[in-house]
């Protein structure tokens, strides 16, 4: 019996997903392009070329060795590797010479049309496809879009046509360690740039008439959300237009903290899930009314496509809107043409759709998370439901459950890696919100209709009203799981290393699930105990070392201190709201709780530091602190040099004494903007935390 097992045990249809490995390719292609900056396009289109030469001559030969057959399907992976990195060099904005970042100069006009709309504080921020520059000689085509942050375009809308004065700038990066970085956010978008422009700088130039598809949205949109106000308010209304429409300018810090620490933050972004339950909600209501035959199944996923995509132009087109429309998409026209085609198959085109049309799609958090949902459904979620029997309808609960943890364990590396938390009543909360997501999008969309079609006001308060009961209940419930004791799990510290490990072992998890056989166990007990013990030896294999931090704060200063073991703060006193955005993220990866800060007023001495004032002893780092309130006596110059100076409070590089000029100097943002280019000419070697962000040193440096 035991030589009959190899023979019974199951294959795996490798076939059914032929795919897989060339988008792989495709999108480690294009990784390196953005590894290299995006450069080197002529060297991967080189590349290309020769890599496909084995290809061809293997199909010139007839009946090829199998070994010359493995080696040309390697070499036509690694061509489109090559294409891969070349093509996401092509569509790399900055590459193109037409770019409106490559032409600005002082006095140029900037062109443009507003691609979306939204509220940002007192400004109004608008997205713009630039069009023309404009300046006293010509006018120019020009590409690339422009993050415009406006005074007084409250009354803004998508499509409008603007004409600014204001200079465009590079976006900057974050100026602290740990802080969330925007710029690389907005380059995710293929945005680079941001101005700031007054009410003078920039005026709305008549369109001409006609409306384009993102106006239609844009106004679909305005209308289902004035059919919300009148019978939700408040969290509510937030909560409701975020679920329903992607609007979430409205949601509260308080909200987001609660649906962020359950791990149901993603029902307040409108992407995959509200798409697919949308699809879900059309296939099913469809399927009652047309009989179950093959054509009307084609046009039941016709229909379903056209009122996905339309959903995703109300929502503004976002590109986790877009990218779950076209998954869709490609799933239901797979189905209709092929229903036994691989669901990975459909994944495979759909990314390899969506990495043609945006290579840098591959690096949105979104983008990552969809795939990884879908596919840990497709892995585990039918294999979880096998496990539980019950009766009746109760199975819909288990099913919902198994859905829900197959999801959250398709997404949990990434998860962990980029935001270092795990909702520990995930499967309480994650399966209990998408319930109440189903009912909230179906209450709004049935809501939605009708004020659509022209209803009086009387006759929308039901669904109305249900719709506000609805979301009340689920507010009150996030809220009641966000209390629970232990409900965020916080890791200080989940890098690449481990978030591959988790990721393989959630591999061989998935092949022990299809695939069940001693050497797989083997190998999911060996990846588990060596992802142990790296996470368990990797404290004292590679410890932390010491290093203190001077941080940019406006008209404060600040720095953190740890040598190892303990950590401390000396400066001034930050505001909880300054401190929870600029600080608290850097000091998640030490995990230790500093306190309020040592004063520069009173003369401590403690293992990480000692303050003397104007001497401080950070770590092995004597440091002197010029400070622009104090005035100095004579004999500060014959003080022992200093490893470092740090100039605060608006001193003066005039005043800096002789004995000092050569000295690492540190000006923080304590200092006035309109000192830094005196100390720029001054000291060109100057450090200033305004332009070159916080200042870290670490033990291990070597001066």
């Amino acid at each position: 019996m035991s030589s009959l097992r190899p023979h019974t045990r199951k294959a795996i249809p490798w076939s059914a997903a032929p795919l897989l490995l060339p988008v792989a390719a495709f999108g480690a292609g294009i990784a390196l392009s953005a590894y290299l900056d995006y450069g080197y396009g002529t060297t991967f289109l080189v590349a290309t070329l020769v890599l496909c030469l084995p290809v061809l001559a293997l199909h010139l030969r007839p009946a090829p060795h199998p070994f010359y057959a493995s080696a040309a399907s390697v070499s036509l992976l690694l061509a489109v590797l090559s294409f891969g990195g070349w093509y996401a060099g092509e569509r790399h904005p900055l590459n193109d010479a037409s770019h409106f970042g490559h032409r600005q100069q002082e006095g140029t006009l900037t062109y443009g049309t507003a691609d979306a709309v939204r509220q940002a504080g007192s400004r109004t921020a608008v997205t713009l496809s630039v069009e023309r520059l404009i300046d006293d000689r010509a006018v120019f085509p020009a590409t690339g879009l422009l993050l415009a942050y406006l005074e007084g375009g409250e009354d803004l809308r998508v499509g409008d046509r603007l004409l600014l004065s204001a200079e465009p700038t590079r976006v900057p990066p974050p100026l602290n360690p740990g802080v969330f970085d925007y710029a690389a956010y907005l380059a995710g978008q293929s945005v680079y740039h941001r101005t700031y422009a007054d009410a003078e700088e920039w005026q709305l130039v008549p369109a001409p008439p006609g409306w384009s598809l993102r106006q239609i949205g844009d106004r679909s949109r305005a209308a289902w959300f004035a059919s919300l106000t009148p019978f939700l308010e408040d969290d509510n209304l937030a909560v409701a237009a975020a679920l329903i429409m992607g609007k979430r300018d409205l949601l509260g810090s308080e909200v987001r903290s609660a649906y962020a620490d359950t791990g149901a933050i993603h029902v307040l972004a409108v992407s995959g899930l509200h798409v697919g339950i949308l699809a879900l909600i059309v296939m099913q209501l469809l399927g009652w009314l047309l009989p179950p035959r093959p054509f009307w199944f084609l046009v039941r996923s016709a229909v379903t496509i056209g009122v996905v995509w339309y959903f995703a132009l109300i929502t503004g087109l976002s590109p986790s809107v877009q990218r779950a429309a076209l998954m869709v998409s490609v799933v239901l026209t797979g189905k209709s043409v092929n229903r036994r085609n691989s669901i990975f198959n459909l994944l495979a085109i759909s990314a390899l759709l969506m990495l043609a049309i945006e290579p840098k799609q591959l690096f949105q958090v979104g983008f990552q998370l969809s795939f990884a949902a879908v596919a840990g459904i497709a892995l585990f979620a039918r294999r979880l439901q096998r496990l539980v029997r019950l009766p009746g309808k109760l199975h819909l609960a288990w099913d919902a459950v198994s859905v829900s943890t197959a999801a959250q364990l398709g997404t949990l590396p990434f998860t962990l890696y980029y935001f270092g938390q795990f909702p520990v009543y995930f499967l309480l909360s994650g399966t209990l919100v998408i319930v109440f997501a189903y009912l909230v999008l179906t209450m709004g969309l049935f809501h939605g209709v009708l004020a659509l079609i022209g209803l009086p006001h009387q006759w929308l308060t039901p669904t109305g009203t249900l719709l506000n009961g609805v979301v009340e209940v689920q507010n009150t419930f996030i809220r009641y799981c966000s209390e629970l004791p232990g409900a965020t799990l916080q890791l200080t510290s989940f890098g690449v290393v481990s978030a591959i490990g988790l990721l393989a072992l959630i591999a061989v998890l998935a092949y022990l699930a299809y695939r069940p056989s001693h050497r797989a166990r083997w190998l999911a007990m060996g990846v588990t105990g060596l992802l142990a013990s790296y996470w368990m030896l990797s404290p004292a294999l590679t410890p932390r070392p010491g290093f203190f931090t001077v941080y940019h704060l406006p008209r404060l200063t600040l720095i953190d201190v740890y040598d190892g073991h303990a950590a401390a703060a000396v400066g001034d006193s930050v505001p909880a709201r300054l401190a929870d955005y600029q600080i608290e993220p850097s000091r998640k990866v030490v995990a230790t709780d500093l306190g309020g800060p040592l004063r520069f007023d009173r003369d401590t001495s403690l293992a990480p530091v000692a303050v003397a004032y104007p001497l401080l002893r950070l770590l092995d780092r004597r440091v002197l602190v010029l400070d622009g309130d104090l005035s100095y006596p004579e004999a500060l110059a014959s003080l022992p040099a200093p490893d470092l100076v740090l100039v605060r409070g608006g001193f003066r590089p005039d005043d800096v004494p002789p004995s000092l000029a050569n000295r690492p100097i540190v000006v923080d943002g304590s200092n006035p903007p309109y000192l830094t280019d005196d100390w720029r000419v001054a000291f060109p070697r100057v450090h200033i935390t305004a332009e070159d962000g916080a200042y870290r040193y670490e033990v291990t440096d070597i001066e």
